[in-house]
């Protein structure tokens, strides 16, 4: 079974949890032993497995700043040199670029037992908005018998 979803993100560092949907594809899925790949398309959007809230907000903060400081310089924003991959109103987006590539994650794969998806204590499935707000997309897809 694979779905596409449609999510808009309130900005920087929001955490949507799609844990529900998640769930949600794979009961209607009837895969009883398996795994469910989420799965985001986006350079600048991850998926993980952590627990909701500020306080995971917070942390993703102070790491993206150590990471990829706002304030730094970065060719990839230089648009008087930058000549690729440029999309109307190219925002200025390299931290978010840069986190994702230390610590995002395009997909997490979580094994199904007995019909349920397997997750530990206060894990939930999370879209992360890297950059900034807008519609987005996520897929989800259940393999197994």
């Amino acid at each position: 079974m694979f779905e596409e979803f449609d999510a808009v993100t309130g900005g920087r560092l929001d955490a949507l949890d799609i844990t529900s949907e998640v769930q949600a594809v794979v009961k209607s899925s009837g895969v009883g032993c398996g795994n469910v790949l989420v799965f985001s398309p986006h350079t600048t959007c991850c998926v993980i497995l952590t627990s909701p809230g500020r306080h995971t907000e917070r942390a993703l903060e102070r790491a993206m700043a150590a990471v990829a400081p706002e304030s730094d310089y970065y060719a990839h924003d230089d648009l008087a040199i930058r000549t690729e991959n440029l999309v109307a109103d190219e925002p200025a987006n390299a931290p978010a670029h840069i986190f994702h590539v230390f610590a995002g994650k395009a997909s997490e794969c979580i094994p199904i037992s007995d019909g349920e998806i397997v997750l530990g204590d206060g894990q939930h499935v999370l879209f992360v908005e890297l950059d900034s707000a807008r519609a987005r997309r996520y897929y989800i897809q259940v393999v197994g018998e």
